[in-house]
């Protein structure tokens, strides 16, 4: 038994490395905005905590823009190219040189629309301050760590930065006219781990970086535009919706909202290095055998959903108790929107593992792509009638069945591209 324990480990010793250092990265990416949270709401007060909340939201589409997608489609790359340093060295350039080109574009475009719109430009410095975060997070190479299978060093750096982070705010924020240094040093915080890692990159694999010119950018670009665009419908389900709230509601409301959603992402988060631990095996298990790698996944994601929906009810029971130990009285409003979104990490997991493990490692990605677009259109239209009718209970509920309709269509296409596939 021992024995054939051993030989187990030996198999997949990368993989079960890869998952458990992503799940220490995930413990300290959960719980250090808790403990942030938790200060800056009684430090800054709840109105500011939720304009910084709000820009954050903000910002994530930029974020989006020019990462274009490459945390899925490069690390698919890296995963099938590993053992050949001469094409990763390619990819690497091909990455490197289209973000070098969405910063210049989303950084146009970022200046234009704080200076053009009042509410955003009365804040002009926190978004400027902000901004910092979308440039240390573009050249973030987590990508190709992730597709080697090899976290440990980026992730000890990640670690090191984030907790500095966290111990910087503690020791410099002492009132609410100081919470313009929040987005400062989250800045410098993802700046300083992009400009680590990057340097690993290319000092231990010996890269040589060369600009690609705008044509073969473009051509590369125009490859990944479903990965883009499906990582773009994605924020509907999250940030908008904190944009429709802030723009129908208060920002004391934003910052309920974003507390609960911050806890319930907790639960997720936990999902997440399995998910990404699990992609560039996944990836070749789909790939090399569509049926067996189908049954492999459909047997994950039920152990999954059984072990999520324990730990929502448990968390659901205890939701009031949670909130205020963790964020103070004054946050006991959020306890509702907790309960509502707790729905969300169950559905997110279906999501994910028959969207990105499977229609995307087919290939599937003008399929994955129109199965979020219209989830994102519904969620979009219900959020905006609900939360106009309902307030903050309303952007809970919008969310929850925008979620449900996309975990139930990538479930459901997922067979049906494989065991279609397979018949014919």
């Amino acid at each position: 038994m021992i024995q054939q324990i051993l030989i187990k480990y030996k198999e997949h010793k990368k993989l079960i490395l890869n998952f458990i250092f992503l799940a220490i990265n995930q413990a300290v990416e959960m719980f250090v905005p808790l403990i942030t949270f938790r200060f800056l709401i009684d430090t800054i007060g709840i109105e500011k905590f939720g304009l910084l909340n709000f820009v954050m939201a903000f910002i994530i589409y930029f974020q989006i823009l020019i990462d274009y997608g490459f945390n899925n489609s490069a690390t698919r790359q890296i995963s099938l190219y590993e053992h050949h340093n001469k094409r990763l060295n390619i990819i690497v350039n091909k990455v490197i040189s289209a973000k070098l080109y969405l910063i210049g574009l989303s950084t146009v475009v970022y200046l234009a629309v704080i200076l053009l719109i009042p509410s955003f430009r009365e804040y002009f410095l926190i978004y400027l301050l902000y901004y910092g975060v979308v440039i240390g997070y573009a050249f973030s190479p987590s990508w190709f760590f992730q597709g080697m299978q090899n976290m440990k060093n980026y992730i000890l750096i990640n670690l090191i930065s984030k907790i500095l982070a966290l111990i910087a705010i503690i020791l410099i924020i002492s009132n609410e006219s100081e919470y313009w240094i929040v987005p400062l040093i989250f800045s410098i915080s993802y700046i300083f781990i992009a400009f680590i890692t990057t340097y690993q990159l290319f000092s231990i694999n010996k890269f040589q970086f060369k600009l690609n010119n705008p044509k073969k950018v473009i051509s590369e670009l125009n490859e990944g535009k479903y990965f883009f665009l499906s990582e773009l419908q994605a924020t509907l389900f999250t940030n908008t919706n904190v944009l429709i709230l802030g723009l129908f509601s208060t920002l004391t409301n934003v910052a309920y909202f974003t507390t609960a959603d911050k806890l319930s992402r907790s639960l997720r988060n936990i999902q997440i290095p399995l998910s990404n631990a699990l992609y560039p095996f996944l990836t070749k298990k789909i790939n090399q055998n569509p049926i067996d790698g189908l049954k492999l996944i459909n047997k994950i994601t039920l152990l999954g959903v059984i072990i999520t929906s324990i730990i929502s009810i448990i968390l659901g029971y205890l939701a009031e108790y949670l909130i205020v130990l963790l964020f103070g009285n004054k946050m006991i409003e959020a306890v509702e929107i907790f309960k509502i979104l707790l729905l969300i990490p169950l559905f997110s997991f279906i999501d994910n593992m028959y969207g990105k493990q499977v229609l995307l490692n087919l290939k599937k990605d003008k399929l994955f792509f129109r199965i979020f677009l219209f989830s994102s259109i519904i969620c979009l239209i219900l959020s905006l009638i609900l939360t106009y009718l309902y307030d903050i209970k309303g952007t809970a509920i919008a969310i929850g069945i925008g979620q449900g309709i996309l975990a139930f269509n990538m479930f459901y296409f997922a067979q049906k591209v494989v065991y279609g596939k397979n018949k014919n």
